[in-house]
């Protein structure tokens, strides 16, 4: 049997490869009109969820995550990115804005897949949501104590909103929601239980990319 610290560490390295976001850095507006002529070239969001490996504690995941900026950032076609641990922190990933479906799909092709399931032992997973609107609400830096929320189900007004940072306004083939970008958790908490929000999933998201500044 392998020396589960030896394993530890091969694991762990391998998060540079695999880790699935956005640093909004800016206080002008970014709007994505929304481009029906062909889903290749309309801007999406995909958001990305990976089986976190028992030992990689938060700190650990998060240094990994700022190791790996300068990888992500020199993508094709990645404008934006949100590293995300799930609200349990069983899983990590990203929540990506692309300039493009064609962008998004050259990143997550099948030797992604592969190398995440050879990984981590469990498939990973991609969502693609066309991109309606997005638009920077507040100015942010790299990392802090960020948390993003997926919404769906209603339609809400962010019009008074305290810690948003940005909205992005998507939508798939059933549904329409949000993905929302908040200073804090309680900001975010306190704002949707003021609210009948639909469905919410919470991402603690500590680290941030943006290639739109």
């Amino acid at each position: 049997m392998l020396n589960p610290l030896l394993y530890s560490a091969a694991a762990v390295a391998s998060l540079l490869l695999v880790l699935t976001g956005t640093a909004l850095q800016s206080t002008s507006d970014v709007s994505f009109q929304d481009q029906t002529t062909s889903t290749d070239t309309a801007s999406v969001v995909t958001i990305t969820y990976v089986k976190k490996p028992w030992y990689a504690w938060r700190t650990l995941i998060i240094r990994k995550f700022k190791e790996s900026i300068p990888q992500y950032a020199a993508i094709p076609g990645l404008l934006q990115k949100n590293y995300h641990l799930s609200e349990n922190h069983k899983t990590f990933g990203g929540i990506y804005l692309w300039k493009n479906k064609a962008d998004a799909k050259a990143w997550f092709t099948p030797v992604w897949f592969e190398r995440v399931r050879k990984t981590y032992g469990a498939e990973g997973r991609v969502d693609y949501y066309k991109i309606v609107r997005s638009r920077e609400i507040a100015q942010s830096e790299t990392s802090g104590h960020y948390w993003s929320v997926l919404q769906f189900d209603k339609t809400i007004s962010f019009t008074n909103a305290p810690g948003l940072v940005r909205v992005t306004d998507i939508k798939n083939d059933t549904q329409y929601g949000t993905v929302t970008l908040w200073q804090t958790k309680e900001a975010a908490e306190k704002f949707f239980s003021q609210r009948h929000a639909g469905t919410l999933l919470y991402f603690d998201t500590p680290v941030l990319i943006n290639n739109l500044k």
